[in-house]
């Protein structure tokens, strides 16, 4: 079966867009790409439709475990009727968790067929001293090489009309704390340039004055740490800072993989 084959991703700091690209790509071509980052497009694309002719490859990062909680509520908006999905989640190197198991049911529950799945690893968006500059160039050929083990098996398929995919979590989800009112604070090396206000994907930064960071709407998400061009947002906060220090002690020697799951039924 042909199928026209969407992608649909948050990627504030660019990791989870390479994965979802490249597991698309192998599979065939892309006819659309629903970027979800920028908050304008989130408006735009908030209900999407789709059939049994479409296959969507569906990526977002993990945060604490989980999926990002306002993109669970925002997919739900979407309509499968019966659409084949992949599922893919990408985290800083420590656990993925539940993360992946909530975006599959997300788009069960939505009408999607799941035939495959996968977490995949990105540099921590805290800090480049753990998963540094992954995916890398193994992770982008497991992606790939995915993507084609995937197209083969839809091709031996005639079509799929139920989800019995395995993939690793638990439910009930892992319980999230409140979110910390913290965002990222400005040095001295800001030029203005306006970058980390045209990145960020929740619109928090002040256009007006880009040191004034809402942290009501602010998730934390270091696109404008790793976009800034002269490293002039930073993280001062002092449990993050140690949070982090303990992360790169634990992590920065430890290389987890991609962990893959794929439909088995024959």
């Amino acid at each position: 079966m042909n199928y026209n084959i969407s992608t649909i991703f948050f990627s504030p700091t660019g990791t989870t867009a390479k994965v979802v690209k490249t597991i698309a790509g192998s599979i065939g071509e892309i006819h659309n790409e629903y970027d979800l980052t920028p908050l304008k497009s989130r408006i735009n694309y908030k209900a999407l439709t789709f059939s049994s002719n479409d296959l969507v490859i569906v990526g977002v990062p993990v945060y604490k475990g989980r999926i990002p909680d306002f993109l669970a509520d925002y997919f739900q908006n979407f309509k499968g009727n019966n659409a084949t999905a992949v599922y893919a989640v990408v985290y800083g190197n420590r656990a993925y968790e539940d993360a992946l198991l909530e975006l599959k049911d997300i788009f069960e529950t939505a009408g999607f067929v799941s035939v495959a799945a996968g977490a995949f690893i990105g540099e921590h968006s805290y800090s480049g001293g753990i998963a540094t500059r992954r995916p890398d160039i193994s992770d982008l050929k497991i992606a790939c090489d995915f993507g084609q083990k995937i197209n083969a098996k839809l091709n031996h398929f005639d079509t799929l009309s139920k989800s019995t995919l395995f993939v690793k979590g638990n439910f009930p989800y892992k319980a999230l704390p409140p979110a910390p009112q913290i965002v990222p604070e400005t040095n001295d090396n800001c030029t203005d340039c306006s970058i980390c206000a045209d990145l960020c994907p929740m619109e928090a930064i002040d256009f007006d004055n880009f040191r004034d960071i809402d942290p009501t709407t602010c998730i934390l998400c270091c696109s404008c740490v790793k976009n800034c061009p002269e490293d002039a947002k930073v993280i001062v906060n002092e449990h993050i800072v140690n949070f982090t220090k303990k992360l790169i002690s634990k992590l920065e020697r430890i290389r987890h993989e991609p962990e893959l799951f794929l439909e088995n039924k024959d």
